[in-house]
């Protein structure tokens, strides 16, 4: 999603991860991109642009205001759990990992600091 803030490229990231080949929604981050990353996400996203939502389904609320981009980057994301609709609690953005492809994300639950 794009932001509205003056100086700022991107507002928040939709995320998913992949079950039985489908991408399924999990929520988005709008935290943990500095200034420079939200430009080179914005510039990634420029260059696999798409007209419609890669997932399988997306809560209306997030749909407004959002592009969509091929599902090709992998991001590294803390959060605290997950809600009972499915969504991730509190995810924030810690950077890009080339070491896994896209299709390879599936459902993870959280791991609690100092385990």
């Amino acid at each position: 999603m794009e932001s509205d803030k003056r100086g700022r490229s991107l507002r928040s990231l939709l995320l998913g991860y992949y079950d039985g080949g489908k991408l399924i929604f999990a929520g988005k981050a709008g935290t943990g991109f500095d200034l420079n990353t939200g430009h080179d996400l914005v510039a990634w996203r420029g260059k696999l642009e798409r007209a419609d939502p890669p997932f399988t389904a997306v809560p209306r609320a997030y749909q407004r205001g959002s592009r969509w981009a091929e599902p090709r980057l992998v991001a590294e994301v803390n959060f605290t759990t997950w809600t009972a609709d499915h969504l991730l609690r509190h995810p924030s953005f810690e950077g890009l990992r080339e070491d896994k492809p896209a299709r390879e994300v599936k459902l993870e639950r959280p791991r609690h600091k100092g385990s």
